[in-house]
Protein backbone atom coordinates (compact mmCIF):
# COMPACT_ATOMS: atom_id res chain seq x y z
CA UNK A 1 0.00 0.00 0.00
CA UNK A 2 2.91 2.34 0.66
CA UNK A 3 4.14 2.46 -2.95
CA UNK A 4 0.60 2.68 -4.36
CA UNK A 5 -0.23 5.56 -2.05
CA UNK A 6 2.99 7.36 -2.91
CA UNK A 7 2.38 6.99 -6.64
CA UNK A 8 -1.20 8.24 -6.51
CA UNK A 9 -1.18 10.80 -3.71
CA UNK A 10 2.48 11.75 -3.37
CA UNK A 11 4.75 11.35 -0.42
CA UNK A 12 3.52 11.95 3.09
CA UNK A 13 4.27 15.15 4.90
CA UNK A 14 6.39 14.86 7.99
CA UNK A 15 4.85 15.30 11.40
CA UNK A 16 7.59 17.64 12.60
CA UNK A 17 6.15 20.62 10.78
CA UNK A 18 5.87 22.70 13.94
CA UNK A 19 5.01 26.37 14.13
CA UNK A 20 7.99 27.18 16.35
CA UNK A 21 10.33 25.93 13.64
CA UNK A 22 9.39 28.89 11.42
CA UNK A 23 11.71 31.77 12.39
CA UNK A 24 9.15 34.55 11.84
CA UNK A 25 6.61 33.07 14.24
CA UNK A 26 9.30 32.31 16.81
CA UNK A 27 10.44 35.93 16.58
CA UNK A 28 6.85 37.17 16.91
CA UNK A 29 6.46 35.11 20.06
CA UNK A 30 9.66 36.57 21.49
CA UNK A 31 8.65 40.14 20.63
CA UNK A 32 5.19 39.61 22.13
CA UNK A 33 6.63 38.41 25.43
CA UNK A 34 9.44 41.00 25.66
CA UNK A 35 9.17 44.01 27.95
CA UNK A 36 10.60 46.58 25.51
CA UNK A 37 10.97 45.04 22.04
CA UNK A 38 12.52 46.88 19.11
CA UNK A 39 9.44 48.27 17.35
CA UNK A 40 11.17 48.57 13.97
CA UNK A 41 12.05 44.88 13.82
CA UNK A 42 8.70 43.95 15.33
CA UNK A 43 6.86 45.88 12.59
CA UNK A 44 9.09 44.42 9.85
CA UNK A 45 8.28 40.85 10.89
CA UNK A 46 4.58 41.65 11.23
CA UNK A 47 4.63 43.14 7.72
CA UNK A 48 6.43 40.09 6.32
CA UNK A 49 4.00 37.62 7.92
CA UNK A 50 0.96 39.69 6.96
CA UNK A 51 2.09 40.00 3.33
CA UNK A 52 2.70 36.27 2.94
CA UNK A 53 0.53 34.75 0.21
CA UNK A 54 0.23 31.51 2.18
CA UNK A 55 -2.83 30.90 4.29
CA UNK A 56 -2.14 30.93 8.02
CA UNK A 57 -2.84 27.86 10.07
CA UNK A 58 -4.87 28.30 13.25
CA UNK A 59 -1.88 28.46 15.61
CA UNK A 60 -0.06 30.84 13.28
CA UNK A 61 -3.11 33.08 13.18
CA UNK A 62 -3.32 33.15 16.96
CA UNK A 63 0.35 34.11 17.23
CA UNK A 64 -0.09 36.82 14.58
CA UNK A 65 -3.20 38.31 16.23
CA UNK A 66 -1.55 38.35 19.67
CA UNK A 67 1.52 40.03 18.18
CA UNK A 68 -0.65 42.66 16.48
CA UNK A 69 -2.44 43.30 19.76
CA UNK A 70 0.89 43.75 21.58
CA UNK A 71 2.18 46.05 18.82
CA UNK A 72 -0.96 48.20 19.11
CA UNK A 73 -0.38 48.49 22.87
CA UNK A 74 3.25 49.51 22.43
CA UNK A 75 3.03 51.79 19.40
CA UNK A 76 -0.42 53.25 19.97
CA UNK A 77 -1.44 52.87 16.34
CA UNK A 78 -3.94 50.52 14.72
CA UNK A 79 -2.28 47.56 13.04
CA UNK A 80 -3.53 44.20 11.83
CA UNK A 81 -6.66 42.26 12.71
CA UNK A 82 -8.28 42.17 16.12
CA UNK A 83 -9.64 38.95 17.58
CA UNK A 84 -13.41 38.68 17.42
CA UNK A 85 -14.01 41.44 14.89
CA UNK A 86 -15.11 39.30 11.96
Amino acid sequence: MGLARELTMGSRRGRNNRIAAHPDFAALRRFTQAENPDLGNFRAILDRVGASPNRLRFKEGVIYIEACKRYRELAGEQYGPALGTY
